[in-house]
């Protein structure tokens, strides 16, 4: 069996349902599965750093989505030592954020399972995991997490994405 890596993008500053935070809600999740996995990670950070305020960050997100914009990311990582792929992203509204698209059409995922996890504050997955299959494509795309982004900072939470991940050995 082949390694496993976490590649993720979470944004901190002000978030809907957790106030001002340091830490992005899909970051604890992201951490907590590089613990429990023993996985590698590549968290997938914007050149232009998304506004710190939620409502200027929602007004950038839509119009990237509006625009089907792909923004630029820090660094990149070469997926062909991994057959495992664990993906998180906040739902923006509606959908994946942009920024995960340029990273998934930049990859080839032939061969590779891909493993979504997602955060929203009502949506839930919003369809997207389907996405993440059009997307990856020659990828198989098994069941995904999805949890609420405030949850993320409970033991409640935690245990929901532990046993997920028990279910997907």
């Amino acid at each position: 069996m082949g390694k496993s890596i976490v590649i993720y993008f979470s944004r901190a500053d002000e978030n809907y349902g957790v106030e001002d935070t340091t830490v992005g809600n899909n970051e604890i999740l992201a951490k907590e599965i590089v613990r429990t996995k023993n996985a590698d990670e590549f968290k997938i950070v914007p050149v232009n750093p998304y506004p710190a305020d939620y409502q200027s960050c929602v007004e950038v997100a839509t119009k990237e989505r509006d625009e089907n914009a792909r923004p630029e990311y820090v660094g990149d990582v070469d997926l062909l030592e991994y057959d495992t792929i664990y993906l998180g992203y906040p739902i923006w509204w509606g959908d994946i954020p942009m920024i995960v698209y340029n990273f998934l059409e930049k990859h080839s995922f032939d061969g590779k399972t891909i493993y979504p996890f997602c955060t929203h504050e009502g949506s839930g997955e919003a369809g997207t995991f389907y996405k993440v299959e059009d997307a990856a494509p020659g990828a198989t795309v098994a069941d995904g997490f999805e949890l609420a982004g405030h949850a993320t900072r409970t033991e409640r939470g935690i245990k929901k994405l532990q046993d997920w991940l028990e279910s997907n050995n």
